[in-house]
């Protein structure tokens, strides 16, 4: 976890910039920021005062919105979440094979690749993070797999299902492991999802 943050001094002032941007501006810079220096530098090399001086703030902002570098790796990498959609296309295959797809273009970035695992060693160490992460990004795409597989169950396509928690978690850590190992292009790991899900986790 990220120790006592100082504020810079004086002699190191941010780039400058015309005007006071907005505060929603400010965060998107710094998250922006952190998804670059991930991508380019990974987890443990990514330091606060280095976000700071890409977004142009000064490092007490970044202070004073999260509390500790991996709050705000946590942001950066599973904002987008909010931004699922839950299909409803009629058929339970195209359903599901649009949430995978969606999870697919998130866990493939390169930020995502490169920051996640550093990430998960830090869920380990602060509870309360973990437990806020289930609620803000777990939680609601599992939600849109319990409303998918609840219709293909009304529909009578299916007749039971796992938790959705579980079904999440299995396609998540299976699809997040081959993808770090690069073996499979874009449509194959979504066409992997779907199979994960429909073949062992339905019936």
């Amino acid at each position: 976890m990220a120790g006592t943050i100082t504020d810079p001094s004086a002699e190191n002032p941010p780039p400058v910039r015309r005007g006071r941007p907005p505060i929603g501006a400010n965060r998107a810079a710094v998250l922006d920021a952190t998804r670059e220096l991930l991508a380019a530098e990974g987890y443990q090399r990514m330091t606060l005062e280095a976000v700071a001086t890409r977004a142009g703030l000064y490092r007490r902002y970044i202070n004073r919105t999260w509390r500790s570098k991996a709050e705000l790796v946590r942001d950066a990498l599973f904002d987008d979440v909010a931004a699922f959609r839950t299909p409803d296309t009629g058929a339970v295959e195209s359903d599901v094979r649009e949430l995978v797809a969606q999870h697919v273009d998130l866990i493939t970035r390169p930020e995502f690749l490169r920051g996640l695992p550093g990430l998960q060693g830090e869920f380990g160490t602060d509870p309360e993070l973990w437990r806020e992460t289930l609620d803000r990004h777990v939680g609601p795409p599992a939600a849109g797999f319990d409303a998918v597989l609840s219709r293909a169950m009304s529909r009578g396509e299916i007749d039971d299902h796992v938790a959705p928690l579980v079904v999440l978690g299995t396609v998540s850590g299976a699809l997040q492991h081959v993808a770090h190992l690069g073996l499979l292009g874009r449509d194959e790991l979504i066409e992997h999802g779907v199979r994960l899900v429909l073949d062992a986790m339905v019936r």
